[in-house]
């Protein structure tokens, strides 16, 4: 019975510490792509990195 009470506080351990990272790390992925975007004036990502040059 222990056993099984320690791999769950350890799964939910696990799951505490690794979903904000994740939300954390695509906010912060998604908030650079737009940042970029908006510093480089261009309506999508593949303008901005191409320079708007066609």
């Amino acid at each position: 019975m222990i056993q099984v009470l320690a791999r769950s506080s350890l799964a939910w351990l696990v799951i505490g510490f690794v979903v904000p990272v994740v939300l954390v790390a695509f906010g912060t992925y998604v908030g650079v792509l737009m940042a970029l975007q908006e510093f480089f004036g261009a309506e999508s990502w593949e303008d901005a990195v191409d320079g708007g040059n066609e």
